[in-house]
């Protein structure tokens, strides 16, 4: 008997780890960003988070650049931007925040790319990307970065690839549904492609680009199709978080996991849309973006923490589970050959 209660207790202490970790899911409100903005874009490097461009409450187009100190949970300005934009994509690669295409004033769509250096707080011009384009997404995959989706005159399906060692653009296999105002997320080495919207219609598309064979899959749809939303990674699954419809803004937190699939998680705080977000250590970071559909703003950021999701997700359970049950028919089975 005490050989059996000795092996419940081993089973029963992971179960309530796995459970006990719960309550490590959850939001935290952190200081407003200097000024309210939508249509902005950010990304981290090391342990602070650039947020550049976007648009302010006076309709302004801003080529503001904010810093986000994860470890002081404070504020500070870069050097802003040679250009005023919004609606851009933006990726870090080796200490560089790459600003690539957006809307400049009267909403003409830009090529340029702008690079910004984090030691020196200066900006460069790298070569223009060969098809203007705002409401993309970027990303650096294996030291390229790749140009996605967007608006020009319609949804695109472009994806241009930068190498930065030759400065240098190459057209890559296009995005099977075209769309605009999407997220996108490294997982893996793997660039996905997440939601947005095609004319007025959202899309629940999640597309995953494969850099080596250049070919995309076309995977399970984001439960919820919304546009002006965003995606990072965190503990191996893809968080995607916000958006927007005609009627309302999306307050969903939905993630994905290869081979597993989507799972809600805790709702944001404040719905929003045409925010940006960044992680840093185990946590992501939203900043900004409007709390209504269409033009509003605000200067919000929120940290978001989640354990519940470990990267080995069901299979632990499964396994667990198979284990549980093995113990369980040994015991019986000795038990009874006991008495006869």
């Amino acid at each position: 008997m005490k050989k059996i209660l000795f092996l419940l207790v081993l089973i029963s202490f992971p179960i309530s780890t796995i459970f006990a970790e719960e309550d490590s899911e959850g939001w935290k409100r952190l200081a407003d960003m200097p000024e309210v903005r939508s249509e902005m874009e950010s990304s981290a490097i090391e342990e602070k988070i650039y947020v550049v461009g976007g648009i302010t409450n006076t309709n302004r187009i801003s080529n503001s650049v904010f810093v986000f100190d994860v470890k002081t949970e404070s504020w500070s300005t870069g050097t802003p931007m040679p250009l005023e934009l919004h609606h851009a994509g933006t990726a870090s690669y080796d200490g560089k925040l790459y600003v690539i295409g957006g809307y400049m004033k009267g909403w003409n769509p830009s090529n340029s790319l702008l690079i910004y250096d984090v030691q020196t707080d200066s900006w460069s011009q790298g070569a223009n990307m060969p098809t203007a384009r705002g409401a993309l997404t970027a990303e650096f995959v294996d030291g390229k970065l790749y140009a996605i989706g967007g608006f020009n005159e319609n949804s695109r399906t472009e994806n241009e690839s930068y190498d930065p060692e030759t400065n240098s653009w190459e057209k890559k296999s296009p995005l099977p549904t075209p769309r605009e105002h999407l997220a996108s997320a490294v997982l893996d080495e793997q660039l996905y492609v997440i939601g947005g919207r095609t004319g007025q219609a959202n899309s629940d598309a999640n597309e995953r680009y494969d850099h080596i064979t250049d070919t995309w899959k076309v995977l399970e749809p984001l439960p919820t199709a919304r546009s002006g939303l965003t995606a990072s990674v965190l503990n191996g699954a893809i968080f995607v978080f916000g958006g927007e419809s005609s009627l309302k803004t999306f307050e969903e937190n939905e993630a994905y996991i290869p081979q597993e699939g989507w799972i809600a998680q805790q709702p944001m705080p404040i719905p929003r849309h045409g925010l940006a977000s960044s992680t840093v250590g185990d946590s992501i970071y939203l900043i900004g973006g409007g709390v209504v559909p269409g033009f509003s703003f605000s200067g919000i950021t929120e940290k978001y923490h989640n354990t519940v999701i470990p990267e080995f997700g069901i299979l632990a359970i499964m396994i667990l589970a198979a284990s549980m049950i093995g113990i369980i028919f040994f015991t019986r089975s000795k038990f009874q050959y006991n008495i006869h």
